[in-house]
Order: structure tokens, then C-alpha cells, then sequence
């Protein structure tokens, strides 16, 4: 954790948390308030970014095991699903990054804990709790609204809610939950929804079709961990045969809050790509199902056979990998993959800081904000990094005007195939070479260096549009 760099999505939430906002392009504050936090205590390090969601991953557990306990009063199928949540794929190495499913994951398995608690207990001012958990979940990613129309569901379906559905105390929890997101809601109305206008707006011109959705299913039975995907499927297929049992209704309850996010992501893999992240809120339901499916197969010995190697799989896989991030074997292995998002920055970093001495230029032009990101982590304590397009994504920064007036690096990613569009932005440019991204001897990616001078005097704040 401590030993790899920094994924480009987390340099830029790093940037974020430098100036703590109520909102931000792409997504709510969350994550960039954890960093703030954690980076304030450990410092401006490896571990500094990536403290608080890592430990984020131990709440989780906690919570599974919880809800497991409220719903099947049986510690050893709550032991399982503690344990196999740690084994799926996603789990185990998404949460060892500092990204909003970190907050996202753990928020929602909380809300889910004490919504079962409240099942059990009917104890009224849990509601409070219930609302502030669904609140910050949504100021971790919007993703966590689904939260709400699964608690609408459980209320109008299932017979244990029933007392609920016309009661003060829910209303209050909906106002909890509401106030708890304003912050966003404000800052997203004084910047013209641009948030959600993103997040929201991914499908509009998307017409149905099944060519992602294969994929979809593919990538989420490996994401899973191929064998808790299939136990979790013998949960479903024995809760649609036998509605009616005790163990049933715990597993309605399940199905009823998690639903609408299941059903949303399959509904998008129809329409456009699901990135893998995405359905993470409900993957702790799913290692619970798949602990009750796994706690009933005592008369199918290959069943049974198959449980034993869930753990070792999932665990083992996760470790093997964390292993090749964190040791030189990483940078040596031979062929591309998605390690190679991680892989060489303090090297390249550090051969532009020499490029840019040499050059005697003040700062450095970026076009891509995972580039923006990592540059700005990597050299914190030196010159300036600005991006000169899309500048909507730092409408947390406040623009150093004072740089049109200096010389610059620009770098550019050599596939972007538009260098003559971002050097005519600059009165001047001049190319010094290129510059490679590297795994020891393995090129990831190559750059373009160039340097440039005279930037119009609004890009701080509206970026490069001028075109040759």
C-alpha cells in the first residue's frame, strides 16, 4: 500500500483534498475530505492518501458481520460473510485505494446494518442514524441515492417495516438524510449542476443493446470472485423457489434494499459501459447471500468441496497481486496490465523535474487530469502543475494568473495525436524530445515535451480553446 505509486484517479482526489469543497466536477467531497484528514495526520505520503480508506475496508467487515448477525442470528454464517467479502476481487484491492468507493462501500454497509437492526428491535430513533449514514453515503457518490429507493421498497413490501411506513420518525430520518446532503445539493446549484449533469447524464444518447452487457456480467463474476458469484446465484435461485421460509424473508430484505442498484447497473450495461467499480455498494448483500447459500449445502459434498477454496482463491489472488505491486517484480514483468496505471511515476516525474530545470522553465502545461495529478503528487514541494483544458475540473483552485507570463513545459501524451492543437495555444513552442513512462525497461507510455510561452491571459481560468 505503502510501496506503489499512486493510481492517476487518486492523485486527482489528492488535489482535491489540498482545497476541501462542498462538490467537485466529477464526483461529491467525500474522498477528498478523507485525504485531507489522513494526509494532515501521516503527511503528504503513500500512506497519508490511502490510510483512511484502507482502514475503511475493517468498518465494512464489522458491518457485514452485523447485519448477518441481525438477520440469520448465526455468527458462523456472519463469520463467513465477513471473511468472503475480503475475498472477492473488487473488495480486497479497489479498497486499497483512495477512491469514493472506499466511502461509498462502507457508508452503505453501515445504513444496512442498522436498518436490520432496526428490524429486530424496532427501537424509532435509529431512523436519525439511519438518515445521516444514507446522507453521507451520498456525499461519498451518488451512487448511494439508490440507497433510498431500496428503503422505499422494504417499506412498502415487507411486512416487518410495515409500522414505519407512515411514521414521524422515518420522515425525520429522510430530513437527517437530506440535510446531511445539502452541502452538495448548494454547491452543485451555485455551479449549474455540473456534477450531476456528469454522473447523471452517461446514457441519454445511449440506444439499448446487449454489447456491453456480457461484458458487464463477465467482468463482475470475476470481480466477485468466481466462487462466492456462484454461491450467492444458489441464494437467489433458492429464495425464488421457496418464498415463504424464515430465511427468506431475510433474504428479501436484502434483495428489497439492494435491488434498484442491481437493477440500475444492468439496466446501463444495456446502454453503455459499467465500470467495474460501480455496483461495489452492494457486494457486501452478496457476500452475505452467498454465506447463507454456503451455510445450507452440508448434504452437497462438491458444494461443500467448492466453499473450502473460496478464501484461499480470493485472498490468495488479492495478496499475489498486492505482492506484484509492491516489489521490483512488478516493473519487470515483461507484458502490459492494469498494473501499468501505477507504475514508474517517481522515475518520470523526477526526469521532467530535470528537463524543466534544464530548460529554465517556471511550470508545467498538462492536457490530462490523471497526468495533472500524479505530476502535482509526485512534485509537491517544487513548480507549479496547471492543466490547459477542461479547466472545469478545478473549480476548487484559485488560478495563478501570473503564469501566462512565464515559460513552460508542456507535456503531452504522445497517442493524444494533437500537439499542434495544444502547442498553438502558446504564442511560442519549441520541442526538447520525449520522455517515457517506464516499467524497468518496459515503455507504458510515451510523452511529448515541449517547451512553450505566451498563454492567453484567461487559461488559469478557461483553458486552452485556441486551435491552429
Amino acid at each position: 500500500m505503502a510501496h506503489f505509486d499512486l493510481v492517476p484517479d487518486e492523485a486527482y482526489y489528492w488535489l482535491w483534498s489540498r482545497v476541501p469543497s462542498a462538490g467537485y466536477y466529477d464526483h461529491p467531497p467525500m474522498i477528498a475530505w478523507w485525504i485531507w484528514i489522513s494526509t494532515h495526520l501521516l503527511g503528504d505520503t503513500l500512506l497519508g492518501v490511502r490510510a483512511l480508506a484502507v482502514g475503511s475496508v475493517f468498518v465494512t467487515s464489522i458491518a457485514v458481520y452485523g447485519t448477518t448477525r441481525e438477520l440469520f442470528d448465526d455468527p458462523k454464517i456472519a463469520g463467513v460473510a465477513a471473511i468472503w467479502l475480503n475475498a472477492m476481487l473488487l473488495m480486497s484491492l479497489a479498497a486499497m485505494f483512495a477512491t469514493p468507493d472506499a466511502p461509498s462501500t462502507m457508508f452503505w454497509a453501515l445504513a444496512l446494518w442498522v436498518i436490520a437492526r432496526l428490524r429486530s428491535v424496532e427501537l424509532p430513533r435509529l431512523w436519525l442514524l439511519i438518515g445521516l449514514l444514507v446522507g453521507l453515503g451520498c456525499v461519498a457518490k451518488y451512487t448511494n441515492l439508490f440507497m433510498v429507493p431500496g428503503i422505499l421498497l422494504w417499506l412498502a413490501l415487507d411486512p416487518k417495516a410495515r409500522r414505519w411506513r407512515f411514521s414521524l420518525w422515518t420522515l425525520m430520518g429522510g430530513v437527517v438524510a437530506l440535510l446531511t446532503f445539502s452541502p452538495v445539493l448548494i454547491w452543485n446549484a451555485s455551479h449549474g449542476w455540473i456534477s450531476f449533469a456528469k454522473q447523471f447524464g452517461r446514457i441519454a444518447d445511449r440506444h439499448p443493446g446487449f454489447s456491453y452487457f456480457g461484458e458487464f456480467i463477465v467482468a463482475q463474476f470475476g470481480l466477485l470472485n468466481p466462487l462466492i458469484a456462484i454461491f450467492a446465484t444458489l441464494a437467489i435461485y433458492r429464495w425464488l423457489r421457496v418464498p415463504k421460509s424464515h430465511l427468506s424473508k431475510s433474504v428479501t430484505f436484502l434483495i428489497l434494499l439492494n435491488g434498484p442498484l442491481v437493477v440500475y447497473m444492468i439496466f446501463h450495461a444495456l446502454h453503455d459501459r459499467v465500470h467495474a467499480n460501480w455496483p461495489a455498494p452492494a457486494y457486501p448483500a452478496i457476500a452475505i447471500l452467498a454465506a447463507v447459500a454456503e451455510a445450507r449445502v452440508t448434504g452437497r459434498k462438491h458444494l461443500r468441496r467448492l466453499s473450502y477454496w473460496v478464501s484461499p482463491v480470493g485472498i490468495g489472488l488479492s495478496s499475489l497481486l498486492l505482492l506484484y505491486f509492491a516489489t521490483p517484480w512488478g516493473k519487470t514483468f515483461p507484458l502490459h496490465s492494469p498494473a501499468d496505471t501505477l507504475l514508474g511515476w517517481q522515475e518520470f516525474s523526477a526526469r521532467l523535474e530535470t528537463m524543466r530545470k534544464n530548460s529554465g522553465t517556471e511550470w508545467i502545461a498538462t492536457t490530462d487530469y490523471g497526468l495533472t495529478g500524479e505530476l502535482a503528487f509526485e512534485l509537491r514541494d517544487g513548480r507549479p502543475v496547471m492543466q490547459i483544458v477542461d479547466r472545469q475540473r478545478f473549480f476548487f483552485e484559485t488560478p495563478d494568473q501570473s503564469l501566462i507570463n512565464k515559460p513552460a513545459l508542456l507535456v503531452i501524451s504522445a497517442n493524444a495525436g494533437q500537439v499542434e492543437r495544444y502547442a498553438s495555444c502558446f504564442d511560442t513552442s519549441t520541442q526538447l524530445g520525449a520522455l517515457a513512462r517506464q516499467a524497468g525497461n518496459r515503455v507504458i507510455q510515451d510523452y511529448l515535451v515541449l517547451k512553450v510561452q505566451g498563454a492567453p491571459e484567461g487559461m488559469p481560468s478557461d483553458g486552452c480553446d485556441r486551435k491552429p
